[in-house]
This record gives structure tokens, sequence and C-alpha cells, in this order.
């Protein structure tokens, strides 16, 4: 109960002079600032003579990890969400067209375009030098954006620096409009003085800080 009150008295606003004036036409006041601050030590000492019921008591201030921890739970769904036939269905849908865009070449045609062997390309996606998309398990495509050196050097840094994230995921990362990027994609925007400047940007936007 004495928090309580304690509590009240503190986040009441202080006595004034301006609100002292109100009592001039009753009564004779020759220092405002001096009885402001009596009527204000006279306010505490009634509150602090006050028993408030039970229900009024103001409870302790939680903390932010109690705050973030109620919201939290509140967002938590009773049952855990499972995507149904249809969604699946969808999802492979997107997956594909994005698959047979035209600047996803095969394997074996971004082996020639780059002028190595299927078994150095291999080792690459391996290594994670280059981002390689799957569909199945003999269905594998390269974005040919990384047959430009700086784009390349784009690619190598973001995989290198989210090893855990898959090659679907970075894809749309690297690949699409960007608002931090002025509206363009990543792949787009970078430069050969800017490479570290969109990591950034992608890495922020993949949650890697």
């Amino acid at each position: 109960m004495a928090k309580t009150l304690e509590y009240i008295a503190d986040h009441l606003p202080r006595v004034t002079v301006d609100d002292v004036r109100r009592f001039s036409a009753t009564v004779e006041i020759r220092d405002a600032r001096a009885f402001a601050a009596e009527l204000q030590v006279f306010v505490h000492e009634r509150l602090e003579a006050l028993e408030l019921p039970q229900s009024l008591e103001v409870p302790e201030r939680e903390t932010l990890e109690q705050t973030l921890s109620r919201n939290a739970e509140a967002l938590r769904a009773d049952t855990r969400w499972v995507p149904g036939k249809s969604d699946i269905q969808r999802g492979r849908a997107v997956l594909l067209e994005a698959f047979d865009l035209p600047h996803n070449v095969p394997l074996s045609e971004f082996a020639r375009l780059a002028n190595k062997s299927r078994q150095q390309i291999y080792k690459d996606i391996e290594s994670r030098r280059l981002l390689a998309l799957n569909v199945g398990p003999r269905r594998q495509k390269l974005p040919d954006w990384q047959l430009d050196p700086v784009k390349q050097q784009l690619t190598q840094a973001v995989l290198k620096g989210v090893p855990e994230v898959d090659g679907w995921t970075l894809y749309r990362a690297l690949s699409e409009p960007l608002e931090g990027l002025g509206g363009r994609a990543p792949v787009d925007a970078v430069s050969t003085d800017s490479v570290d400047d969109v990591t950034r940007v992608v890495f922020n936007v993949l949650g890697v800080h």
C-alpha cells in the first residue's frame, strides 16, 4: 500500500505559483513561491495519511523483458500452423516460375559460359562460391548474374556471411527490389565501389547484423 501512495504522490503535478493565485481572493499571500512549496508538502502529507482499498493499488512497473514476454505470449497461436496441400502446391508453382526465368540457366550452360568444367562448378557450389537453385534432386540452375565479376563478388560475400540460409532465400534477397537501394535489386544496384555497402543491406533484409 505504501508503494501505491508513493506512486500517486510522485506522479502528481507540481503546485505552481499560478496555481496558488487562485486563492488570492480569499487569503493574503505574501510569498507565492513559498506558499506553493508548502502546499505541495501539505498534499503529500495528506496522501501519506490515506488508506486506499486493495482494488485501487497501482501495480509495480514490469520490466522490458516481462513486457516483451507478455506481448509474445499474446501473439502465440494455440496450435502450430501447418501448410495445407493447396498452400504447398501454390508455393511450388511460385518456385517453378522463378526457377524458369531466363536469367536462371542450367548448370551445364553456366559452365560453358563461365569456361569451366561441370566438376568445377559443382565444387564452387559446394564451397558456397556460387549460388545454385534446386527444385528437385536433378534439377539445378544458377543465376547468370554470377558471370559478372562484381555481382559474383556480392553473391559470394552473402553466401559466406550466412552459411545457414538456404539458396532460395538468398536468391530472393539478392534479386528482388529493396527500398534501401532506391527500389533496385542488390544485383542491379551493386558496383565495384559499393559491394560492402550492398552486402550490408542484404544482411539487414535477412536479419543478420
